[in-house]
């Protein structure tokens, strides 16, 4: 077992880094956002110790099967600079949580959930996981069209990401829009747009 500890190792931090790619939205929306220097200096730490250890195996030791962990830290490094992290996590999402996120929309439409005055929804404990922060926003809804944003990433002053439902297209959530300026508007299908704010 000696023998593959940095090998495991390798894998473990490769792991931890795709979690904290793929949660990283998420994170970014709590508390834990303010540990996140420290938690990526943690990791590079790790990663440079774990290449040192791997090249002083191989060199003194003749123990080739780190060349299998060197492999997995070059992953590692092609994952954080390449990964499209958001899009891959967004798109699986948008497919995942569609029939939630419309169940959430007739809620809202029927008035079982209700708005505060921000137009912020808390939504029920088993739907949260379909919002960044456990929250929709709901933009319009009333005898001309419903506009509900689900948080993607929910900046701290701008520069937010949301997945929103409009019933009226692209020109509802433009008319409907009351805050952040919004930089892009992609249709993801239907009903469905991605949008960018400021």
């Amino acid at each position: 077992m000696k023998k593959y500890k940095l090998l495991i190792l390798s894998i473990l931090l490769l792991i931890t880094c795709f979690l904290l790619g793929w949660y990283g939205d998420r994170l970014a929306s709590t508390a834990l956002i303010i540990h996140a220097p420290l938690i990526l200096l943690i990791l590079l730490g790790c990663f440079v110790a774990l290449l040192v250890a791997c090249i002083v195996a191989i060199i003194r030791h003749r123990a080739y099967i780190n060349f299998f962990s060197i492999g997995v830290l070059c992953l590692l490094v092609i994952l954080i600079l390449k990964f499209p992290f958001r899009d891959t996590k967004v798109k699986y999402e948008l497919d995942h949580y569609e029939a939630d996120r419309l169940k959430i929309v007739d809620l809202i439409k029927d008035g079982q959930l209700t708005p505060d005055p921000l137009g912020n929804v808390d939504l029920p404990w088993g739907l949260r996981r379909v919002s960044a922060s456990g929250q929709a926003l709901v933009l319009q809804n009333d005898e001309r069209g419903q506009v509900v944003a689900f948080w993607i990433f929910r900046g701290m002053l701008s520069g937010s990401m949301l997945l929103v439902y409009s019933s009226g297209g692209e020109e509802l959530i433009r008319a409907s829009q009351e805050g952040p300026f919004i930089t892009r508007i992609e249709q993801a299908r239907d009903t469905w747009y991605y949008v960018e704010t400021d």
